[in-house]
């Protein structure tokens, strides 16, 4: 008797389409970033009244991520935060549904955030607009939070392949290389970079600096996805 897989693991109707969505909103929110300057400073401390040792940008996201976090939204084992939340009370009365992942920290946020101030420095108009801070941070805000959420989404991609190949990952024995050789699909590479070109030319942004973030989001996914597996082989070995 053939197991049933449970929905949001069905990298088919389930993974992909939702990896292909946040693709367009992260492109779209890319390309509202490059209206703005850089804007550098709202990323340091300084601009917050009463709050002088927090960056904008931090402070944003926190503010943001608890509102989130009173709705439920990392309740869900696939779903993380910029900040920390954990002390944010739900304000309505939510059933999360089982999850069919364990719940591992990608530890993803300190990257996604590193890259992404690089790659403000190298795609938005250089200098300061103190009068757009407000519109820039928002912009900032709302492309880091589909980010972190897309990367994130490999655990289920992960899942599902340890799923169908268990007794390969077994054997892998948490080796790098091996692994590797049984998550990363080229073709699928190929196809997301692709995607990312023809949203670019769509939405006529930068069509170089769009595929840039793409990458690194593969880059990211993959390694989250090896992380991932390394605990589901011990747990699954008690």
């Amino acid at each position: 008797m053939v197991a049933t897989i449970h929905p949001d693991l069905d990298l088919q109707s389930s993974i992909r389409p939702g990896l292909d969505i946040l693709a367009n909103e992260i492109v779209i929110g890319l390309k509202k970033r490059t209206r703005f300057h850089q804007n550098l400073h709202l990323y340091q401390p300084g601009l917050v009244n009463g709050n002088p040792d927090v960056a904008l940008l931090d402070y944003e996201l926190n503010r943001v991520e608890s509102l989130h976090a009173e709705l439920g939204r990392y309740t869900f084992a696939s779903q993380e935060s910029y900040t920390d939340v954990s002390d944010v009370s739900p304000v309505i009365k939510r059933q999360t549904p089982q999850s069919p992942i364990m719940r591992v920290s990608s530890g993803a946020s300190t990257r996604i955030l590193d890259f992404y101030k690089s790659w403000v420095g190298k795609s938005c108009p250089n200098g300061e607009k103190p009068e757009t801070y407000g519109e820039t941070v928002t912009a900032d805000t709302n492309v880091l939070l589909s980010i972190i959420e897309r990367v994130n989404l490999g655990k289920l991609v992960a899942e599902s392949k340890f799923l169908e190949l268990t007794p390969q990952f077994l054997e892998a024995e948490g080796n790098r290389e091996k692994m590797l050789a049984l998550i990363v699909r080229k073709d699928r590479e190929e196809k997301v970079l692709a995607l990312a070109e023809n949203l670019a030319k769509h939405y006529d942004a930068n069509v170089e600096n769009i595929v840039d973030v793409f990458r690194f989001m593969i880059a990211t996914t993959v390694d989250i996805e090896v992380e991932y597996l390394n605990v589901r082989i011990k747990s699954f070995n008690g």
